[in-house]
């Protein structure tokens, strides 16, 4: 099946059990608590957004006046908490839940050191070499700008 579909599907189940959930809430609590709650948990979504923006703005700023652009925080649970803003501003039971728990410290730390970031490792197997034993070689794919001569434009004589 196309993954398109799949997440089509998804989606839809997913809003399905949160209208199930809805309905549950608002039978045993009663319709108005369950209209609040929602609303209550996307206050709190708007208000970790906006936390989180105002710590970004401070990174950045940070960033620029250090200089230092090539070190950004390798393992950051910022990510996590801007998505469990973001769940808990959607509304559904379902996803404030998700959206709560993505605020947790402790589960953000599991989430980060259990599921594998980025590009996975090699298999354990290191090919060490000597200089005598690799060379630079240009790529031809590639343009070397370091070996053309820099155009400048020809100068224009002026008459007085």
């Amino acid at each position: 099946m196309p993954i398109g579909k799949l997440i089509l599907f998804g989606l839809l189940g997913l809003v399905m059990a949160e209208a199930a959930v809805f309905l549950m809430v608002a039978w045993t609590f009663g319709s108005f608590i369950a209209v609040v709650a929602l609303m209550a948990t996307s206050v709190l979504g708007f208000g970790v957004l906006a936390r989180m923006g105002r710590r970004l703005a401070g990174r950045v700023a940070d960033i620029l006046s250090q200089r230092d652009f090539g070190a950004p925080a390798a393992r950051s649970s910022g990510v996590l908490t801007t998505l469990g803003g973001l769940l808990l501003v959607l509304p559904g039971f379902i996803t404030d839940c998700i959206g709560l728990l993505l605020l947790f410290p402790a589960i953000q730390q599991r989430l980060i050191n259990h599921v594998p970031i980025g590009r996975a490792r090699p298999a354990g197997r290191v090919l060490e070499l000597d200089r005598s034993q690799w060379r630079d070689m240009p790529d031809r794919h590639i343009r070397d700008n370091h070996d053309e001569q820099p155009k400048v434009p020809p100068k224009r004589s002026r008459r007085t």
